[in-house]
């Protein structure tokens, strides 16, 4: 959990509760009492009115609430609009971690933005909910490091095996993409995520390696966008 979600997740605690101690708080929020006396000085720093009693702990000045968030209509509608894209294109984990901001922004906003509905939406289509089957899982892989085997079938229906070092996802308006340090081919690849056919995240994880970093993709791509305008010809990595 972030600093910024854990403050106003404390404000919100204290408001719920007459009185709450710093071990309270701390064992809630898997941090240590230290982090949570700073986190208090912050707060009062900032202009919340806490206050402590021996014995007791921490409360919060009776009444107070947090001033709700400014949006004007159209910033509004565009927030659920983004919102309600992003959960039709995103994996089941993901999906319901954007439903859980999107209830935590409509407490924090006036009530006549709170029943506004988006104006666009995505359904999520039969494929799409494949798709974000192995988004989860490969989200996961990304955020702890762990090399994944991927059974693939390219543009042309051709079928190949590949161990990847999952680096990160690309989301192009149409499809996603996952690009990755390639054992087989001891380079960069990409690969569509639709034309995965079986993934499975190895019990292996992987180094981090000078060279073979997203950062390194990233600039090595640009450098490989530069050179196919140069010699106007692709150089296609996706299969």
């Amino acid at each position: 959990m972030r600093p910024a979600e854990r403050l106003f997740q404390i404000v919100q605690a204290l408001g719920a509760n007459q009185w709450t101690t710093a071990a309270s708080l701390a064992e809630r929020f898997q941090v240590s009492e230290r982090t949570i006396y700073r986190d208090i000085d912050h707060l009062s720093a900032s202009g919340v009115p806490v206050y402590s009693q021996a014995g007791k702990g921490y409360a919060l000045l009776e009444g107070y609430q947090l001033p709700p968030l400014m949006f004007s209509p159209e910033e509004w509608q565009v927030l659920l609009s983004s919102l309600a894209m992003a959960q039709g294109w995103a994996g089941k984990r993901q999906a319901e971690a954007l439903r859980a901001v999107q209830e935590k922004l409509a407490m924090a906003v006036p009530a006549q933005l709170r029943d506004m509905t988006p104006s666009v939406s995505a359904p999520v289509l039969p494929e799409r909910r494949m798709l974000g089957a192995l988004l989860d899982p490969l989200q996961r892989a990304i955020a702890e490091r762990r090399k994944i085997q991927l059974h693939y079938r390219d543009a042309q229906e051709q079928p190949s095996k590949r161990i990847l070092w999952p680096l990160g996802l690309y989301f192009w308006g149409h499809c996603w993409t996952l690009v990755g340090w390639c054992e087989l081919r001891a380079a960069f690849r990409h690969f569509r995520v639709d034309r995965i056919v079986i993934l499975q995240t190895l019990e292996l994880d992987y180094p981090v390696v000078p060279g073979q970093t997203l950062a390194d993709y990233e600039a090595w791509e640009k450098h490989r966008c530069e050179r196919e305008q140069k010699d106007e010809r692709p150089l296609s990595l996706v299969r």
